[in-house]
């Protein structure tokens, strides 16, 4: 992590933390709107071309065109007949209503439609290339034009039910305005059709078949009644109701064999529980034993018995003659309890028996008394089955008989459960494109892919851009941004250089910027004075430019400045300053050149240089110790000390200038340079122990807001017009 410079600089830290704290949750919506102008271009052509794209759709769509007729599916209703004894109507049910869709939908509809308006033989729903001979094995007898037509149509034809009503819609689309209303009229007269056939030809075939059997029926009851009678007579039957003393016997013994069956259930359930307490190790505390007074008078002996021993074993020990007496007297009591307890099982066991035989005794009564009822009520059963055939006979043939009346009565007079509610109208315009609806979305999606065209765009951007940049992902100080001279003065003096333009116009934007930044990076106590070093992660990043219009921003404020140009390979302040000057710096640093001869004045202000030609040999000039001596006699001659330095990713030399050097400024190119390689660049200095004192961005277009943060005034620079002098 980036040291912190010195003392004063906790301050800075805490402001920053605390603005951190206060930052919404929610995007600002300036930063927003100064995202979209960076990226307006952007959005325009995406935008463009989507919008493009779907006018060109919609101008080589070909249009459709939509027309609907319903149907209302009518639910059962009382006639002056009734119908639906005779054929089944629909009921008021909900679920009918989507059949009767899915039916309307049906091939079986279709192909009717298909042949009534000929649509095999329209090219827009068959291709002349489909054969006109008819598939084989087909059980409509649809030829493989007219299955092609039906999939046409089926596909252009919506049936959907209108909300809960009894009311079905019936949509049909085509590129002809007369050919989508026919279609749609097609389907729902044809829907009726299919209706009204369907209940003639069951109307007709169930008054025929209601005629005959019924004739039929008659000739079975008149026959049924007459077997009656017959067997009655033959088997002197005069009465087939009361009951025989067979029947009175059977009924007694099944009470009996219940109660004989609950005693024996019993009986068995004592004797299993005792055989399951003993087996389980028990048996003392099963309930005939416990009931035993013999028992309970040897239990008593026992308790006595076992009292002794253990008052005999406490006083004389196990081997005492008076404990063994105890011991024996103690094992007879309880010998006696397991026989009383077997001879008491042997009784569970014999009442057992008992219950068994009581009701097998009585189980064979029951199988004589039956056999003496089956014998004596075979012919009423024989009769009550007679009888009942009758009586089945009768009822049918009532019902058939009532059934064929109404049915002769209603054989002429089918009725359909649907009716038409609507026919479709004739379409004024096409329903597809719709052009202004098409537009509309066109509109909106161009809008929406242009906005995800910025988002990806911003995504991907991996540049440094913003203060959240700096202090979010680099975790170091933000120093400020110095604005590019093109967004910040007139068209007149865009083409001066930096260096020049900042004497011309010393209350210029550009220079108040430099200011600040000098303020950030010169932090120092009274009487101290203050090395810092300008560095960058890559070339051409602005570093030299602000280097020299930093140094000569602080000599024109009168504070005693000077400019070291440390960059030994390509001397850039040098060149610019001082061109075609001697070596210095190198001079300087191996003592073969005093430190005051080596400085060389600003033409222009009272700023000193220390100016240097480039590398003449393979010499590492700047060691620590000759870095270190030469800042020592910097700071006793100048309040601040510029040092511009080479890109650190690229060229060692930077590292030990920084590392003794009272803050290392890092410049880096707005929208240019790669976070990564900042990151790099602060993680080399963090090696050598550097003083990072932050990031500075450098060629900032101050018209765009978001590139600056949310704390540069550059957002609001158009407010400051009357303070700058540009």
């Amino acid at each position: 992590m980036a040291s912190v410079i010195e003392a004063d600089d906790r301050n800075y830290g805490f402001s920053r933390e605390r603005g951190r704290q206060n930052r919404s949750l929610l995007p600002d919506p300036k930063y927003l709107m100064m995202v979209f102008r960076r990226r307006l271009w952007l959005f325009l052509a995406v935008a463009a071309l989507v919008l493009t794209a779907v006018v060109v759709a919609l101008k080589l769509a070909t249009p459709t065109y939509t027309a609907t007729a319903s149907v209302l599916i009518e639910p059962r209703k009382n006639d002056a007949i009734d119908l639906q004894s005779v054929v089944q109507g629909l009921p008021a049910d909900t679920n009918v209503v989507d059949t009767e869709t899915q039916i309307i939908s049906s091939p079986t509809t279709a192909l009717a439609v298909v042949r009534r308006l000929k649509l095999d033989r329209d090219p827009e729903f068959v291709s002349e290339k489909v054969e006109a001979a008819p598939a084989t094995g087909n059980a409509s007898g649809a030829t493989a034009r007219e299955r092609a037509a039906i999939s046409a149509v089926m596909a252009n034809v919506y049936v959907k039910r209108a909300g809960l009503t009894y009311v079905i819609d019936i949509t049909a689309r085509s590129r002809e305005a007369t050919k989508a209303a026919a279609i749609a009229n097609a389907f729902a007269t044809e829907f009726i059709a299919i209706q009204m056939a369907h209940r003639a030809s069951v109307s007709g075939n169930a008054a025929d078949f209601v005629g005959r059997r019924a004739v039929e029926l008659r000739k079975q009851a008149v026959a049924d009644d007459a077997a009656v009678q017959r067997y009655m007579i033959a088997n002197n039957l005069m009465s087939a109701q009361g009951a025989t003393m067979a029947e009175q016997e059977v009924s007694t013994l099944n009470q009996q064999i219940a109660e004989a069956e609950s005693r024996l259930a019993q009986e068995r359930g004592k004797l299993a529980a005792a055989r399951g307490q003993l087996s389980r190790g028990g048996g003392a505390d099963i309930g005939a034993v416990l009931a035993s007074d013999t028992t309970r008078v040897l239990r008593e002996q026992e308790a006595t018995a076992s009292s002794q021993l253990a008052s005999l074993q406490s006083r004389y020990g196990d081997l005492h003659p008076d404990v063994k007496k105890a011991q024996q007297n103690l094992a007879d009591v309880r010998s006696q309890i397991g026989a009383e307890r077997e001879r008491i099982i042997s009784t569970l066991r014999a009442n057992v028996d008992v219950a068994q035989q009581g009701l097998s005794s009585l189980q064979a009564s029951r199988g004589q008394a039956r056999g003496a009822l089956v014998a004596n009520s075979s012919a009423q059963v024989g009769l009550l089955e007679l009888q009942r055939k009758a009586e089945a006979s009768r009822a049918i043939y009532a019902a058939f008989l009532q059934r064929a009346k109404e049915a002769s009565a209603t054989a002429n007079l089918p009725q359909a459960d649907a009716s038409i509610s609507s026919l479709a109208r004739l379409p004024d315009t096409p329903s597809s494109p719709n052009m202004k609806l098409g537009l509309a979305m066109g509109l909106i999606g161009a809008m929406v892919a242009g906005l995800i065209a910025i988002a990806v765009a911003e995504y991907l951007d991996g540049s440094i851009s913003t203060r959240e940049d700096v202090e979010d992902r680099l975790d170091v100080a933000y120093a400020g941004a110095i604005p590019d001279l093109k967004s910040a003065v007139g068209r007149d003096n865009r083409g001066t250089p930096p260096h020049m333009y900042i004497l011309t116009h010393p209350f210029s934007a550009f220079a108040e910027a430099l200011r600040s930044v000098g303020a950030f990076a010169t932090r120092r106590k009274e009487g101290q004075s203050r090395v810092v070093a300008i560095a960058s992660a890559l070339p051409r990043e602005g570093k030299t430019t602000l280097s020299i219009c930093l140094a000569r921003v602080l000599a024109m404020g009168k504070t005693k400045t000077v400019l070291v140009d440390g960059d030994l390979r390509r001397h850039s302040v040098t060149d610019i300053l001082l061109p075609g000057h001697e070596e210095r710096l190198m001079r300087v640093l191996d003592g073969t050149l005093p430190l005051a001869q080596a400085l060389v004045k600003d033409n222009a202000t009272d700023l000193m240089i220390l100016p240097t030609a480039g590398i003449a040999s393979t010499e590492n000039y700047l060691t620590s110790e000759r870095v270190e001596r030469l800042f020592a006699m910097l700071r006793a001659e100048f309040q601040v000390v510029i040092v511009d330095t080479a890109p650190v990713l690229g060229v060692v030399d930077t590292r030990s200038i920084a590392r003794h050097a009272d803050a290392t400024l890092i410049i880096s190119r707005w929208r240019e340079t790669a976070i990564k390689a900042v990151q790099a660049t602060i993680d080399t200095l963090d090696q050598v122990d550097a003083r990072i004192a932050g990031v500075a961005l450098s060629m900032v277009d101050i018209r765009q807001y978001a590139s600056t943060g949310h704390a540069d005034a550059y957002g609001y620079h158009k407010k400051f017009t009357g303070y700058y002098v540009n």
